[in-house]
C-alpha cells in the first residue's frame, strides 16, 4: 500500500521542489547535474528525439532545458510562473508554459512523450487525474517516463515504523500536518497505469547516483524535522560519516533497497 508522509502544514503547502530551487547556487545548477540522476540514461534510451515531448511538473525547467540542448523537442509546464522566469533566465529557447499537470493546455493525442518525475504523488487524492491527462494529450504507442517517491524495503522494514511514530508524536504536541507526498510501491504504480490507459514496459530505479541518495537523506530529515532551507547546497542529498559510506555502499550495489523513487516508462494503449 502507499504510504503518505506528513509535515508542518505550513510547510506541505509549499511543494518540495519549490523549497529546493532556492538552495541553487545558479540558474543553471539544476541542469548541470542531470547526468548525476539515475534517470538520465531512461529518459536518453526511451524518448522520441523526433517527437514533441512535455514535461509536466518541470520546476525551473532544468530536464526540458538538458534534453533540448541535445536534440530533443521539449515543452516544460509547471503550475508556478515563478518556476517558469526562473526557467526562461537559464535558456530563453526552450519552451514553457503556466499549467496544472491535471488539466494540461494541449490538445488531444498532441504529444509524443510525457515526462513527470516527481510530480503525482503531491495529490491528495491520488495520481489517477494527472495520469489520465497524460493518456489524454499522448498519441497512440505515446510514451510515459513517469517517477514516483518509491516505498522501497528499507523504508518498509525501518522508515515507515519510526515515520509513524513520529507523525504520531507531532500531532499529539498539537502540529498541524499536511500531506507531502505519497510512496509506492511497483505494483500499486503498474496498476494506476494499467487503469489509466497505459502499459508498464519497464521499471527503474531512480535517484541521485553515489555519492548522493535522496531517498535516504530525505527519510534522516523527515524524522529529525530538519527543514530543507537550513541545508546548503553543497550539503544536500549526502548522509554524514558511516552513514554515508554505508549508504554509497548500498546505492551502488543494490539501489531497489534504498533508492528515494521508482521510475517506470508505459506506452499510451
Amino acid at each position: 500500500m502507499s504510504y503518505p508522509i506528513y509535515m508542518l502544514a505550513a510547510l506541505s503547502a509549499i511543494e518540495w521542489s519549490q523549497v529546493t530551487w532556492r538552495l541553487e547556487e545558479a540558474p543553471d545548477a539544476g541542469t548541470a547535474e542531470c547526468e548525476q540522476e539515475m534517470i538520465h540514461d531512461v529518459l536518453l534510451r526511451h524518448l522520441p528525439r523526433q517527437g514533441l515531448s512535455v514535461d509536466a511538473g518541470c520546476g525551473t525547467g532544468k530536464w526540458p532545458i538538458y534534453l533540448a540542448r541535445r536534440g530533443y523537442r521539449v515543452v516544460g509546464l509547471d503550475i508556478s510562473l515563478e518556476a517558469g522566469r526562473t526557467a526562461r533566465v537559464t535558456d530563453r529557447n526552450v519552451p514553457m508554459t503556466v499549467g496544472d499537470v491535471r488539466r494540461i493546455p494541449l490538445r488531444d493525442r498532441s504529444l509524443d512523450a510525457v515526462i513527470s518525475l516527481g510530480v503525482v504523488e503531491h495529490d491528495e487524492r491520488g495520481p489517477l487525474e494527472a495520469l489520465r491527462e497524460a493518456r489524454r494529450v499522448l498519441k497512440p504507442d505515446g510514451v510515459l517516463v513517469l517517477s514516483v517517491p518509491y516505498n522501497n524495503p528499507f523504508r518498509r522494514l525501518v522508515v515507515n515504523r519510526l515515520q509513524t511514530y513520529v507523525t504520531w508524536k507531532r500531532r499529539r504536541a498539537g502540529m498541524k500536518l499536511g500531506l507531502l507526498e505519497y510512496r509506492f510501491s511497483k505494483r500499486e504504480v503498474r496498476h494506476f497505469l494499467a487503469e489509466t490507459g497505459f502499459e508498464p514496459l519497464a521499471a527503474y530505479p531512480n535517484d541521485f547516483l553515489p555519492p548522493r541518495n535522496v531517498g535516504l537523506w530525505v527519510d534522516h530529515q523527515n524524522l529529525v524535522f530538519n527543514p530543507l532551507h537550513e541545508h546548503v547546497p553543497g550539503e544536500l542529498f549526502r548522509l554524514p560519516g558511516l552513514a554515508g559510506r554505508v549508504a554509497v555502499a548500498v546505492t551502488r550495489h543494490a539501489p531497489w533497497l534504498v533508492c528515494g523513487e521508482v521510475a517506470f516508462v508505459a506506452r499510451a494503449c
